[in-house]
């Protein structure tokens, strides 16, 4: 494949990608990222694939279950509010996707996730929170 060619469909991927992340909450069908990348639905999806090397839509589907797991990792919502967010009309059903991606279910994930590790012990936080009342 020639270098300028490769160059053009890298840019319309890119530009592609950029929508998915922006409009990420909406309906992405294939329709409408092909008229993004300005290419028929057909070639369009040949190309993401030979490309990427995976579906688009593979790639919306690990896209919203990487942001289902930052909304366990570090929000409140609940879980069905974030299933709902990642596309799922149920929570069985994101439960096994999220399940199937993460290796746990989601709420396992958010007590104890590959994130855990980041969080500080409960030890320290009361340490620091008594070490900053002290200094005032």
């Amino acid at each position: 494949m020639k270098a300028a060619k490769w160059t053009n469909y890298e840019d319309r991927l890119n530009r592609v990608t950029a929508y998915i992340y922006e409009h990420l909450d909406e309906n992405l069908d294939l329709q409408t990222l092909a008229d993004v990348a300005a290419m028929s639905p057909f070639h369009w999806h040949r190309v993401y694939h030979a490309i990427r090397g995976e579906t688009i839509v593979g790639a919306v589907k690990r896209l919203r279950l990487q942001r289902a797991a930052v909304d366990l990792a570090q929000s409140p919502r609940r879980i069905e509010d974030v299933a709902v967010r990642a596309g799922y009309s149920s929570v069985p059903a994101f439960s096994r996707a999220f399940g199937e991606a993460y290796g746990l279910p989601p709420a396992k994930y958010r007590e104890g996730g590959s994130h855990a590790d980041f969080r500080p012990d409960a030890r320290f936080l009361r340490a620091a929170v008594g070490a900053s009342k002290s200094d005032a």
